[in-house]
């Protein structure tokens, strides 16, 4: 796999409609399909999209393709962190839900 040189933002995957629509999987599934399918397979996640909601989306799609064939672009949202005791990047990696334990 080459470096990808493109990424395709979930923000608004499974959002209230925030950040424009409220999309289904129903509409989101053929999005994620033609972009794989035509080497556009780079992906950018953040708990705080949907405050997981995007990364379990991203995930279930994610889980029916070849690890080797994606990347994942994560980012920690400072803002969420006092929802975490402890270590709160630890945490948040540990108990939250997200396109990690689905595909991982």
């Amino acid at each position: 796999m080459g470096q990808a040189k493109i990424a395709l933002g979930a923000w608004a995957w499974g959002n209230d409609a925030t950040f424009g629509n409220n999309y289904s999987l129903d509409d989101l599934k053929p999005i994620f399909d033609t972009a794989m399918k035509n080497g556009l397979n780079l992906w950018d996640s953040a708990y705080v999209y949907g405050m997981g909601i995007s990364e379990k989306i991203l995930g279930s799609f994610l889980k029916t393709v070849p690890r080797e064939t994606f990347e994942i672009s994560a980012k920690f949202t400072p803002q969420c962190a006092s929802m975490f005791k402890g270590n709160p990047v630890t945490s948040m990696f540990e108990k939250v839900p997200s396109c990690w334990e689905l595909i991982l």
